[in-house]
């Protein structure tokens, strides 16, 4: 049983890898931004994400003392935290291709910034965020230590104070549209929040 947790882990973790190099590659594609957030406003949601990247990302490092297990390690616990990451990414990965040229991964607005309201974004008005989220929710259930969990709160601390300061921005620049979508659409779960 440990060796398939060892190579489940390892592939979740390669899954990982290449997202975040799809991200970078497409990021090259993208608008030309008329507003731009500030460096401070910046760190004030990155500190958050950063500090949980480097906890998750270290596991065996121990970084939280004892880093104890929170739930017994099973293969089956394995399986539902690699579909959740494989889910949680393709969903992050349709998000980003429907949003095109208008994504970025600082809050900007950008030049004939729109409302999107179709593909994930008929469901959620943040599916990037939703995606992401529940990959390493899965990602966390493969884990399975209080340093992990720790570092999914951090994250999702991250892209709520992120989401935040997005929603003020769309709903000054873009106006009654984007109050309406906002009314009618969640943020990041169907029908719930």
């Amino acid at each position: 049983m440990h060796g398939w947790i060892v190579l489940g882990r390892a592939l979740i973790g390669m899954l990982w890898v290449v997202w975040a190099a799809y991200w970078i590659v497409a990021a090259r594609r993208t608008l030309t931004n008329r507003r731009t957030e500030s460096l401070l406003t910046g760190a004030s949601y990155r500190v958050f994400l950063a500090l949980g990247v480097i906890l998750l990302a270290f596991p065996g490092y121990h970084l939280i003392p004892g880093n104890p297990f929170l739930w017994p390690q099973s293969v089956v616990k394995l399986a539902i935290g690699l579909c959740l990451t494989v889910i949680g990414l393709s969903i992050a990965v349709w998000a980003r291709r429907h949003l095109g040229k208008y994504w970025s991964g600082r809050i900007t607005l950008k030049v004939d910034h729109h409302v999107i309201q179709s593909g994930p974004y008929a469901f959620v008005r943040h599916p990037i965020y939703s995606g992401i989220l529940l990959a390493l929710f899965g990602t966390v259930i493969s884990i399975g230590t209080a340093q992990s969990c720790i570092a999914i709160a951090l994250m999702f601390v991250s892209f709520v104070l992120k989401l935040t300061l997005e929603e003020r921005w769309l709903c000054a620049h873009l106006g009654a549209e984007y109050v309406e979508y906002r009314r009618r659409v969640k943020a990041l779960i169907p029908c719930v929040v």
